[in-house]
């Protein structure tokens, strides 16, 4: 029980996992998890329930298909935006296995093939956009150390991590990558 008041705490600002802080585990020099934003995801719970709300209004002023579509609608995104609020969407993971992110479809990246990781000041849509960004090695790379060059201006990595919507702090996120490299797999 020494470790519940650490373990609430760790799981609502870094929605970090509660068994294993429970159970006394050291967790940040064994895996780095960003989950996407609970802050953000109760954003869109209100706009949904607001859409909820209307829907049901237009049912009342006898605009039965309006409302019937828009409460169907609302009301199957308010219920996966309370799913994802309970259990939020892992963005980055990091761990001895090696990184994984929502876009590597379930696999890790074996430490052994990536070949940089930076952060990528980049634009989409004429908004500045910062990403970590992840090179891929090509076959004459093969056994060289990780790079942590410094921050590169619009060159896409093959695996781009936007933390924008998470839990975390993009030039944190990246150290605590350097720094896990540095201390568990180098």
């Amino acid at each position: 029980m020494k470790y519940f008041k650490q373990a609430i705490i760790y799981f609502l600002i870094y929605n970090i996992d509660i068994s294993r802080i429970m159970k006394g585990e050291q967790f940040m020099d064994k895996e780095i998890i960003y989950k996407r934003s609970r802050k953000d995801i109760a954003i869109y719970l209100i706009l949904s329930i607001i859409g909820d709300l209307g829907a049901i209004y237009a049912i009342q002023v006898n605009s039965l298909i309006v409302g019937l579509i828009g409460l169907i609608a609302f009301g199957c995104y308010t219920i996966y935006l309370i799913v994802r609020l309970i259990s939020p969407d892992v963005l980055l993971q990091v761990n001895k296995k090696g990184i994984k992110t929502k876009y590597t479809k379930g696999e890790y990246l074996s430490w052994n093939d990536i070949s940089e990781i930076y952060i990528d000041n980049d634009e989409y849509k004429d908004r500045p956009v910062d990403v970590i960004a992840i090179k891929i090695k090509k076959e004459d790379e093969k056994g060289k150390s990780i790079k942590f060059p410094k921050v590169k201006y619009k060159v896409r990595g093959d695996y781009n991590v936007n933390l924008q919507y998470s839990n975390g702090n993009l030039e944190v996120a990246y150290n605590e990558i350097k720094e896990f490299y540095k201390n568990n797999i180098k």
